[in-house]
Protein backbone atom coordinates (compact mmCIF):
# COMPACT_ATOMS: atom_id res chain seq x y z
CA UNK A 1 0.00 0.00 0.00
CA UNK A 2 1.32 3.43 -0.93
CA UNK A 3 1.43 5.84 1.99
CA UNK A 4 2.01 9.58 2.20
CA UNK A 5 5.60 10.73 2.22
CA UNK A 6 6.90 13.93 3.75
CA UNK A 7 10.13 15.62 2.65
CA UNK A 8 12.63 16.50 5.38
CA UNK A 9 11.88 19.75 7.17
CA UNK A 10 13.21 22.81 5.33
CA UNK A 11 14.37 20.65 2.39
CA UNK A 12 13.46 21.97 -1.05
CA UNK A 13 11.55 19.29 -2.98
CA UNK A 14 13.00 18.15 -6.28
CA UNK A 15 10.32 18.75 -8.91
CA UNK A 16 10.06 17.45 -12.44
CA UNK A 17 9.28 20.05 -15.11
CA UNK A 18 5.44 19.74 -15.02
CA UNK A 19 5.44 19.69 -11.21
CA UNK A 20 7.74 22.71 -11.10
CA UNK A 21 5.42 24.67 -13.40
CA UNK A 22 2.36 23.85 -11.29
CA UNK A 23 4.10 24.82 -8.05
CA UNK A 24 5.36 28.13 -9.47
CA UNK A 25 1.96 28.91 -11.00
CA UNK A 26 0.27 28.27 -7.67
CA UNK A 27 2.67 30.53 -5.75
CA UNK A 28 2.48 33.38 -8.27
CA UNK A 29 -1.30 33.15 -8.52
CA UNK A 30 -1.74 33.14 -4.76
CA UNK A 31 0.57 36.12 -4.33
CA UNK A 32 -0.72 38.26 -7.21
CA UNK A 33 -4.42 37.38 -7.39
CA UNK A 34 -5.35 35.60 -4.19
CA UNK A 35 -5.84 32.34 -6.10
CA UNK A 36 -6.07 29.10 -4.14
CA UNK A 37 -6.84 26.82 -7.09
CA UNK A 38 -4.71 25.68 -10.02
CA UNK A 39 -7.41 25.00 -12.59
CA UNK A 40 -8.89 27.33 -15.22
CA UNK A 41 -11.89 29.51 -14.51
CA UNK A 42 -15.52 28.97 -15.47
CA UNK A 43 -16.84 32.31 -16.72
CA UNK A 44 -20.56 33.05 -16.46
CA UNK A 45 -21.82 35.62 -18.95
CA UNK A 46 -22.21 38.26 -16.22
CA UNK A 47 -18.71 37.78 -14.77
CA UNK A 48 -16.19 40.40 -16.01
CA UNK A 49 -13.11 38.83 -17.58
CA UNK A 50 -10.58 40.65 -15.41
CA UNK A 51 -7.67 39.34 -13.32
CA UNK A 52 -9.37 40.16 -10.02
CA UNK A 53 -12.34 37.95 -10.98
CA UNK A 54 -10.24 34.85 -11.76
CA UNK A 55 -10.54 33.42 -8.20
CA UNK A 56 -14.34 33.74 -8.48
CA UNK A 57 -14.31 32.03 -11.87
CA UNK A 58 -12.19 29.22 -10.40
CA UNK A 59 -14.64 28.82 -7.52
CA UNK A 60 -17.49 28.64 -10.05
CA UNK A 61 -15.60 25.89 -11.88
CA UNK A 62 -15.42 23.87 -8.66
CA UNK A 63 -19.12 24.41 -7.98
CA UNK A 64 -19.97 23.06 -11.44
CA UNK A 65 -17.63 20.11 -10.97
CA UNK A 66 -19.15 19.12 -7.63
CA UNK A 67 -22.68 19.51 -9.01
CA UNK A 68 -21.92 16.69 -11.46
CA UNK A 69 -21.26 14.16 -8.68
CA UNK A 70 -24.10 11.59 -8.50
CA UNK A 71 -26.22 11.72 -5.35
CA UNK A 72 -25.33 8.20 -4.19
CA UNK A 73 -21.57 8.91 -4.08
CA UNK A 74 -20.02 9.00 -0.60
CA UNK A 75 -16.30 8.26 -1.08
CA UNK A 76 -14.07 10.09 -3.56
CA UNK A 77 -10.46 9.82 -4.67
CA UNK A 78 -9.26 13.24 -5.87
CA UNK A 79 -6.57 12.38 -8.43
CA UNK A 80 -4.12 15.26 -8.83
CA UNK A 81 -5.48 17.21 -5.88
CA UNK A 82 -3.26 20.28 -6.31
CA UNK A 83 -3.18 22.33 -3.13
CA UNK A 84 -6.26 20.54 -1.77
CA UNK A 85 -8.96 23.19 -2.24
CA UNK A 86 -11.43 20.92 -4.05
CA UNK A 87 -10.89 18.14 -1.52
CA UNK A 88 -11.47 20.69 1.24
CA UNK A 89 -14.84 21.66 -0.23
CA UNK A 90 -15.81 18.01 -0.67
CA UNK A 91 -14.92 17.17 2.92
CA UNK A 92 -17.00 20.09 4.16
CA UNK A 93 -19.95 18.69 2.18
CA UNK A 94 -19.65 15.40 4.04
CA UNK A 95 -17.84 13.25 1.49
CA UNK A 96 -15.06 10.88 2.49
CA UNK A 97 -12.08 12.00 0.43
CA UNK A 98 -8.56 10.73 -0.23
CA UNK A 99 -6.07 12.49 -2.49
CA UNK A 100 -3.32 11.55 -4.93
CA UNK A 101 -0.48 13.90 -5.84
CA UNK A 102 3.02 13.21 -7.21
CA UNK A 103 4.05 16.80 -6.45
CA UNK A 104 5.78 17.02 -3.05
CA UNK A 105 5.38 20.80 -2.75
CA UNK A 106 1.64 20.76 -3.49
CA UNK A 107 1.18 17.67 -1.31
CA UNK A 108 2.54 19.65 1.63
CA UNK A 109 0.22 22.54 0.83
CA UNK A 110 -2.74 20.13 0.74
CA UNK A 111 -1.63 18.50 3.99
CA UNK A 112 -1.49 21.90 5.71
CA UNK A 113 -5.04 22.64 4.56
CA UNK A 114 -6.64 19.23 5.08
CA UNK A 115 -4.78 17.98 8.15
CA UNK A 116 -5.84 14.52 9.28
CA UNK A 117 -9.20 14.61 7.53
CA UNK A 118 -7.83 12.74 4.52
CA UNK A 119 -5.02 10.52 3.30
CA UNK A 120 -2.74 12.04 0.68
CA UNK A 121 -0.96 9.44 -1.43
CA UNK A 122 2.20 11.11 -2.73
CA UNK A 123 2.71 9.06 -5.86
CA UNK A 124 1.79 8.89 -9.52
CA UNK A 125 -1.76 7.67 -9.88
CA UNK A 126 -0.76 4.76 -12.12
CA UNK A 127 1.55 3.50 -9.33
CA UNK A 128 -0.98 3.86 -6.50
CA UNK A 129 -1.45 0.70 -4.43
CA UNK A 130 -4.14 0.65 -1.77
CA UNK A 131 -6.84 -1.73 -0.59
CA UNK A 132 -9.36 1.13 -0.41
CA UNK A 133 -12.13 1.32 -3.02
CA UNK A 134 -14.11 4.42 -3.93
CA UNK A 135 -17.52 5.43 -5.24
CA UNK A 136 -15.99 8.04 -7.56
CA UNK A 137 -12.58 8.95 -8.96
CA UNK A 138 -12.18 12.61 -9.88
CA UNK A 139 -9.67 13.86 -12.46
CA UNK A 140 -9.80 17.66 -12.60
CA UNK A 141 -7.17 18.79 -15.14
CA UNK A 142 -4.95 15.87 -14.18
CA UNK A 143 -5.84 13.20 -16.74
CA UNK A 144 -3.85 14.99 -19.47
CA UNK A 145 -0.61 14.30 -17.56
CA UNK A 146 -1.16 10.52 -17.58
CA UNK A 147 -0.93 7.70 -20.06
CA UNK A 148 -4.59 7.05 -20.70
CA UNK A 149 -4.74 3.25 -20.92
CA UNK A 150 -2.77 2.52 -17.70
CA UNK A 151 -4.71 5.26 -15.89
CA UNK A 152 -8.05 3.75 -16.90
CA UNK A 153 -6.93 0.29 -15.82
CA UNK A 154 -5.90 1.65 -12.44
CA UNK A 155 -9.17 3.57 -12.12
CA UNK A 156 -11.18 0.41 -12.77
CA UNK A 157 -9.25 -1.41 -10.04
CA UNK A 158 -9.83 1.38 -7.49
CA UNK A 159 -13.56 1.78 -8.04
CA UNK A 160 -16.28 -0.18 -6.34
CA UNK A 161 -18.61 -2.07 -8.72
CA UNK A 162 -20.87 0.51 -10.28
CA UNK A 163 -18.53 3.33 -9.33
CA UNK A 164 -18.06 6.56 -11.27
CA UNK A 165 -15.25 8.26 -13.14
CA UNK A 166 -15.39 12.06 -13.50
CA UNK A 167 -12.90 13.62 -15.94
CA UNK A 168 -12.75 17.38 -16.49
CA UNK A 169 -9.98 18.40 -18.86
CA UNK A 170 -8.63 19.92 -22.08
CA UNK A 171 -8.57 17.89 -25.30
CA UNK A 172 -6.99 18.58 -28.69
CA UNK A 173 -9.26 18.94 -31.70
CA UNK A 174 -8.30 17.77 -35.21
CA UNK A 175 -6.71 20.66 -37.10
CA UNK A 176 -4.82 21.38 -40.32
CA UNK A 177 -2.68 23.99 -38.57
CA UNK A 178 -0.45 23.85 -35.47
CA UNK A 179 -2.09 24.96 -32.26
CA UNK A 180 -0.52 27.99 -30.53
CA UNK A 181 -1.81 26.54 -27.24
CA UNK A 182 -0.28 23.33 -25.96
CA UNK A 183 -1.69 20.60 -23.77
CA UNK A 184 -4.46 18.07 -23.86
CA UNK A 185 -4.98 14.57 -25.16
CA UNK A 186 -6.22 13.98 -28.69
CA UNK A 187 -10.01 13.99 -28.40
CA UNK A 188 -10.70 11.51 -31.21
CA UNK A 189 -8.23 8.95 -29.82
CA UNK A 190 -9.48 9.47 -26.28
CA UNK A 191 -13.13 8.93 -27.22
CA UNK A 192 -12.22 5.77 -29.13
CA UNK A 193 -10.31 4.48 -26.10
CA UNK A 194 -13.25 5.17 -23.79
CA UNK A 195 -15.71 3.43 -26.13
CA UNK A 196 -13.50 0.34 -26.00
CA UNK A 197 -13.27 0.47 -22.21
CA UNK A 198 -15.80 -0.93 -19.71
CA UNK A 199 -16.81 2.58 -18.68
CA UNK A 200 -20.28 3.72 -19.77
CA UNK A 201 -20.77 7.41 -20.58
CA UNK A 202 -23.39 9.03 -18.36
CA UNK A 203 -22.95 12.69 -19.28
CA UNK A 204 -20.68 14.76 -21.54
CA UNK A 205 -20.69 18.51 -20.91
CA UNK A 206 -18.86 20.86 -23.29
CA UNK A 207 -17.36 23.73 -21.25
CA UNK A 208 -15.14 25.19 -23.98
CA UNK A 209 -16.91 28.53 -24.30
CA UNK A 210 -16.96 29.00 -20.51
CA UNK A 211 -13.26 28.18 -20.08
CA UNK A 212 -12.00 30.14 -23.10
CA UNK A 213 -12.03 33.61 -21.42
CA UNK A 214 -9.22 32.39 -19.15
CA UNK A 215 -7.02 32.40 -22.24
CA UNK A 216 -8.01 35.97 -23.04
CA UNK A 217 -6.63 36.84 -19.60
CA UNK A 218 -3.45 34.89 -20.32
CA UNK A 219 -3.06 36.73 -23.63
CA UNK A 220 -3.51 40.07 -21.86
CA UNK A 221 -0.82 39.13 -19.36
CA UNK A 222 1.64 38.38 -22.17
CA UNK A 223 0.74 41.57 -24.07
CA UNK A 224 0.56 44.03 -21.20
CA UNK A 225 3.13 42.66 -18.73
CA UNK A 226 5.33 39.78 -19.83
CA UNK A 227 6.29 41.10 -23.28
CA UNK A 228 7.17 44.63 -22.07
CA UNK A 229 9.29 43.22 -19.23
CA UNK A 230 10.97 40.82 -21.68
CA UNK A 231 11.77 43.64 -24.13
CA UNK A 232 13.07 45.93 -21.38
CA UNK A 233 15.30 43.17 -20.04
CA UNK A 234 16.77 42.43 -23.45
CA UNK A 235 17.34 46.13 -24.13
CA UNK A 236 19.12 46.51 -20.81
CA UNK A 237 21.31 43.47 -21.46
CA UNK A 238 22.10 44.69 -24.99
CA UNK A 239 23.26 48.01 -23.58
CA UNK A 240 25.24 46.51 -20.69
CA UNK A 241 26.70 43.39 -22.32
CA UNK A 242 26.58 43.80 -26.12
CA UNK A 243 29.23 41.18 -26.92
CA UNK A 244 27.66 38.60 -24.62
CA UNK A 245 24.20 39.21 -26.08
CA UNK A 246 25.49 38.86 -29.64
CA UNK A 247 27.06 35.55 -28.66
CA UNK A 248 23.84 34.37 -27.03
CA UNK A 249 21.79 35.29 -30.07
CA UNK A 250 24.27 33.55 -32.36
CA UNK A 251 24.20 30.38 -30.27
CA UNK A 252 20.55 30.31 -29.19
CA UNK A 253 18.86 32.46 -31.83
CA UNK A 254 16.61 29.69 -33.14
CA UNK A 255 15.44 28.74 -29.66
CA UNK A 256 14.78 32.39 -28.78
CA UNK A 257 12.72 32.86 -31.95
CA UNK A 258 10.68 29.74 -31.16
CA UNK A 259 10.02 31.04 -27.65
CA UNK A 260 8.95 34.45 -28.94
CA UNK A 261 6.71 32.93 -31.58
CA UNK A 262 5.06 30.65 -29.06
CA UNK A 263 4.42 33.23 -26.37
CA UNK A 264 4.23 36.57 -28.20
CA UNK A 265 2.36 35.66 -31.38
CA UNK A 266 -0.91 37.09 -30.04
CA UNK A 267 -2.67 33.79 -30.77
CA UNK A 268 -2.86 32.33 -27.26
CA UNK A 269 -6.32 33.77 -26.70
CA UNK A 270 -9.85 32.50 -26.22
CA UNK A 271 -10.66 32.43 -29.93
CA UNK A 272 -7.69 30.20 -30.76
CA UNK A 273 -8.44 28.04 -27.74
CA UNK A 274 -11.93 27.35 -29.08
CA UNK A 275 -10.52 26.64 -32.54
CA UNK A 276 -7.97 24.07 -31.39
CA UNK A 277 -9.23 22.72 -28.06
CA UNK A 278 -12.31 21.22 -26.47
CA UNK A 279 -12.81 21.45 -22.73
CA UNK A 280 -15.05 18.64 -21.54
CA UNK A 281 -16.43 17.31 -18.29
CA UNK A 282 -17.35 13.66 -18.74
CA UNK A 283 -19.02 11.39 -16.20
CA UNK A 284 -18.65 7.62 -16.67
CA UNK A 285 -19.94 4.64 -14.73
CA UNK A 286 -18.81 1.05 -14.42
CA UNK A 287 -21.46 -1.62 -15.02
CA UNK A 288 -23.15 -3.30 -12.08
CA UNK A 289 -24.44 -0.19 -10.35
CA UNK A 290 -26.97 -0.64 -7.58
CA UNK A 291 -28.06 2.29 -5.47
CA UNK A 292 -26.76 1.91 -1.93
CA UNK A 293 -28.32 5.09 -0.60
CA UNK A 294 -31.88 6.28 -0.79
CA UNK A 295 -31.41 9.98 -0.10
CA UNK A 296 -31.17 12.11 -3.28
CA UNK A 297 -28.57 14.64 -2.11
CA UNK A 298 -24.88 14.30 -1.16
CA UNK A 299 -24.23 13.51 2.48
CA UNK A 300 -23.76 16.70 4.43
CA UNK A 301 -24.98 18.96 1.62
Amino acid sequence: MTTPSTPPEHAAPVLRSPEFGLAVGFLLGRFALGMEDLHYGYWDEDLPVTPDQLPRAQARYTEELIADIPAEVRSILDVGCGAGQTAHRLLNLGYRVDCVSPNPFLSQEAKSLLGDRTTIFQTKFEALETDRRYDLLMFSESFLFMKAAPALARAQALLRPGGYLLISDIFKLPSDEPSPIGGGKDLVSYLALMRASPFELVRDTDLTARIAPTFDLIQRAYTEAIRPVYDLTLARLDASHPWLMRAIRWRFGAAIRRYEEKHFSGRRDGAHFQRHKSYRRMLYRLPGFEARHSDPTPHGA
